[in-house]
């Protein structure tokens, strides 16, 4: 004789030595061997996917859930290894119809989440750098070209290829002296040997 709470405990320690519980999740499982095994010719029946989905969603009209807790879901909660088995697979995540390898093992191709960007941003971006250097001082050029004739002009810092050219021809090869060439080119005073001194680089 004894009471009913030893004779639960009694048969949870009976029902834990007799089962075998699972060491992986079962999303895994079945995205494996889906992967696995050979794709099938035979398309399926619409009366066998209405079948499954009704498996696995019962009506409630037919079979309304349980006020009070049966017996097996009472034992199953007094079992700790079945907890334990349940916290190491963790929580389970709903697979999509479509594509369920891609919900089990996430690419590339899937879209990244709102907040994320993995471009640089314009201030340490090389790119974007050499692009706005590039306008700047295209942008001085042209106004030391538009500011030659105006009073007060200082002289142009900026050179085209060809006027390096002529000025290295005029100083080195026709032996100009370097301000007679800055005057005829408005240049600004002693931009030629910031540039490059004499003796530095010659014409090809």
């Amino acid at each position: 004789m004894g009471s009913s709470s030893s004779k639960i405990a009694s048969k949870a320690a009976g029902a834990a030595s007799r089962r075998q519980y699972p060491s992986t999740s079962s999303l895994l499982n079945s995205t494996t061997s889906t992967s696995r095994s050979p794709p099938s010719h035979n398309a399926q029946s619409p009366f066998a996917k209405i079948s499954a989905s009704s498996q696995v969603h019962p009506d409630p009209a037919t079979n309304p859930p349980l006020d009070q807790k049966s017996e097996h879901i009472d034992l199953d909660g007094r079992d700790p290894h079945f907890g334990s088995a349940l916290r190491k697979i963790g929580v389970a995540k709903p697979v999509s119809e479509t594509k369920p390898h891609e919900d089990a093992f996430p690419t590339s191709s899937q879209p990244m989440s709102s907040g994320q960007n993995i471009f640089p941003s314009s201030m340490n971006n090389p790119a974007m750098l050499l692009v706005q250097a590039r306008e700047k001082f295209g942008n001085q050029f042209e106004a030391e070209i538009d500011g030659r004739g105006r009073a007060g002009f200082p002289g142009r810092t900026l050179l085209s290829a060809k006027e390096i050219k002529e000025v290295f021809t005029l100083r080195d090869d026709v032996a100009r002296a370097p301000q007679q060439i800055e005057k005829e080119l408005r240049l600004k005073t002693g931009i030629l040997d910031q540039l490059a001194p004499k003796g530095v680089a010659a014409n090809a």
